[in-house]
């Protein structure tokens, strides 16, 4: 008798038909089994029983029709069977295609919002590279005036140089001259020397002058004109003595109080001296421009001083007359002078 587990012939053979249904075994992709194609079945094969012996067959007309139908009930059952088989064949790649296509829907949307990421990335480094290329720019220009001025700083300084340098032997020479000056100063004082009447190291006058306090007198005997007279005394370094309002009006105490009458006694032999007074622009003035406020009368004249009444009066300018010359008084050449 035979197993429960072998079965008929026509399970055994659908058993072996769908077993890849049975078994659970990966599937196939779906282009692996053509859609327009239907599976090849076997030729039937003769059912042997063990331990049967089947007579020999013989096909009667009405028997071989019901063969004949049997086979063909048996073809359709495995048509049907393996519609199935390709029904959830279709089914289930139908599934891994949707799930396949879900999870490419997913990765694409992941890397379109991974290249949008790049992109803005890429777009915010383009910019950065941009700022970085012009603040490059800046710094190369920057850099490059940094390094006309060094440059222009170098070359001055150079010129600096040079110039201290030829200031220096300028000096040097400045230095020299005024050594040779101080040599010749010391001798031209040494020189003067015997040339001065000095009272005090800050009042001297020449030799041939009348030191009184702070003037030099000098008494010119020549007569001449008081233009002429003017002109001698500023080739002497002087100029025509001035005399003030009050000496003239109280006369009788010029020689007291007077610096220049003690010039006047000294050449008492003499009537009368050029001083350095006349009319001129309708006002009289000194030589150095002051004015004088006592009255001489109007008109064209200049003033002489009388030597024994020590008198202004007024004269003609052309008249020829000695003249007497002022200076003040100065400091010897010499600051070390202790000859007084």
């Amino acid at each position: 008798m035979p197993s429960p587990t072998s079965g008929t012939p026509s399970l055994r053979y659908l058993q072996k038909l769908c077993g890849t249904e049975t078994t659970m075994r990966a599937p196939s992709p779906l282009w692996d089994v053509p859609s327009h194609e239907s599976p090849t079945l076997p030729p039937p094969q003769s059912v042997n029983f063990p331990g049967v012996h089947e007579p020999p067959f013989h096909c009667l007309p009405a028997g071989c029709a019901r063969y004949f139908l049997l086979g063909l009930l048996l073809t359709c059952l495995l048509l049907g069977v393996a519609a199935i088989c390709l029904g959830m064949r279709y089914l289930q790649v139908s599934r891994q295609l949707q799930q396949m296509s879900r999870v490419l829907e997913a990765t694409n949307s992941t890397l379109r919002q991974q290249l949008r990421l790049k992109i803005t990335q890429l777009g915010q480094r383009e910019e950065d590279l941009q700022g970085s290329r012009k603040e490059l720019a800046q710094s190369k220009e920057t850099l490059q005036m940094e390094q006309k001025i060094c440059q222009t700083t170098r070359e001055e300084l150079q010129a600096c140089q040079l110039d201290r340098k030829t200031t220096d032997e300028a000096l040097k020479n400045k230095e020299v001259q005024r050594i040779n000056l101080e040599r010749r100063l010391r001798s031209m004082q040494d020189t003067l020397k015997p040339f001065f009447t000095c009272s005090s190291p800050d009042t001297c006058c020449p030799v041939g002058w009348i030191l009184n306090e702070r003037s030099c007198f000098y008494i010119s005997v020549d007569e001449r004109s008081w233009e002429e007279s003017q002109s001698h005394c500023k080739s002497l370094s002087s100029n025509l003595a001035k005399m003030t309002d009050i000496l003239y009006s109280y006369g009788r105490y010029f020689h007291a109080y007077y610096p220049g009458s003690k010039a006047l006694t000294h050449r008492n032999s003499l009537e009368s001296y050029w001083i350095g007074l006349r009319y001129q622009n309708n006002f009289w003035k000194w030589t150095d421009g002051t004015r004088y406020t006592a009255f001489f009368g109007r008109g064209p004249g200049c003033v002489k001083v009388e030597s024994k009444t020590h008198h202004m009066e007024k004269e003609d300018c052309h008249a020829s007359l000695p003249s007497l010359c002022e200076m003040a008084a100065f400091k010897h050449p010499d600051e070390d002078y202790a000859g007084y």
